[in-house]
């Protein structure tokens, strides 16, 4: 009995708008030794709730929902694994973001909203709104996709491992990283990230418990993961590394729309393997982690469902969940971490673009 229960443990899954049955968000129970999985629980109403966060007590979850045009900063309350009350915390001066996140200390809520390039954070209590949008400045050269800025996702530099609290915030559309005061949402115009033209970087990450000072950016558009050393007061790029395998063409036969782009970025818990996905070639590309913070392609896994914007690893990683947006299904893979390949288990679970991943106890 208690191996079965330590086994069991419980994902969170955020969906995209626009779900048939107003399906915001699922709770998936998972089996840490055989991998199978089910939804147990649905929550209905908003449109939506993008991507999310959980605070580090595991007590609320904060997330973005769309209303009357314009994007809210709501919580939800969670007990457990039970995802309970949504309180509505801030009406934001543009659309739904697409990316929610904490910052380290827990006490405010940082987002970026990708078409108005407005980016801010609020106090998780929903006071003292802050907010700064990105000029139409400086933008890439794939005049599909970088017609102006975009902001894409916010992430900390952790007092805890690297830098000292400063939020970055990615703008795939001007190709660049900036950073901010997240109190203020002052620019920190001494500390910034100017990526090659065209690659429109979308996520970033440090490896967990400061292994490395490393910044590593996911390219959307150049389907490759960036690598920045950070000495504390600057960014020096490092390398930068493709998901694609040898003589793949990114590029349709129009020669200006792209037939893959890369979306998440992920790392296993001791840091050593770095995880990215590609939807069109759909695939997950792993990396083993270099001393120095270099990439080195391990392999280029391909998936069985199509457009995967988002996956974890369950905890134990022996397991990966997978959300393939664009067949509305969560499938669940065996991770072999010695040959980094996946293989499918069971069958796909049906959930409407699934998009986010959290797991919780």
């Amino acid at each position: 009995m208690n191996t079965m229960l330590a086994a069991t443990v419980y994902c969170i899954v955020g969906c995209s708008t626009g779900s048939p049955d107003k399906e915001a968000l699922h709770v998936l129970e998972c089996d840490t030794e055989t991998g199978a999985a089910k939804i147990v629980q649905t929550v209905k109403g908003p449109q939506g709730t993008t991507y999310f966060q959980v605070d580090g007590e595991g007590k609320s979850l904060y997330s973005a929902i769309g209303e009357n045009g314009r994007g809210v900063i709501v919580k939800f309350a969670l007990d457990g694994h039970a995802i309970g009350e949504m309180t509505r915390l801030a009406v934001l001066p543009c659309e739904t973001p697409c990316h929610v996140s904490l910052t380290p200390d827990g006490t405010r809520v940082a987002f970026a909203a990708y078409s108005s390039a407005t980016c801010g954070t609020v106090g998780t209590d929903g006071k003292d709104l802050r907010t700064f949008v990105f000029p139409d400045d400086d933008m890439g050269d794939n005049r599909n996709r970088q017609q102006k800025a975009f902001a894409h996702q916010t992430f900390h530099l952790d007092p805890s491992g690297v830098g000292r609290g400063e939020m970055g915030v990615v703008d795939l559309g001007c190709d660049r990283v900036w950073f901010f005061d997240p109190k203020t949402m002052e620019r920190r115009k001494d500390l910034s990230i100017k990526a090659d033209r065209g690659d429109g970087p979308r996520h970033a990450l440090f490896l967990p418990g400061g292994r490395n000072k490393v910044l590593y950016v996911v390219n959307e558009l150049d389907s490759s993961v960036s690598q920045y050393a950070f000495d504390g007061a600057k960014f020096a790029l490092l390398g930068k590394a493709s998901m694609l395998p040898d003589g793949f063409n990114r590029w349709a036969a129009d020669g200006a729309n792209l037939v893959t782009k890369a979306a998440a970025i992920k790392t296993t818990a001791d840091g050593k393997v770095l995880m990215a996905s590609n939807r069109g070639y759909d695939s997950i590309a792993f990396y083993d982690v270099g001393p120095n913070g270099k990439l080195a392609l391990r392999n280029i896994a391909k998936l069985r469902g199509k457009f995967p914007r988002d996956f974890e690893l369950m905890p134990g990683e022996k397991f990966v969940v997978v959300g393939h947006k664009m067949s509305n299904e969560i499938q669940v893979y065996a991770f072999d971490r010695e040959k980094c390949t996946l293989t499918p288990v069971g069958a796909p679970i049906p959930c409407w673009r699934p998009l986010c991943f959290k797991f919780g106890s």
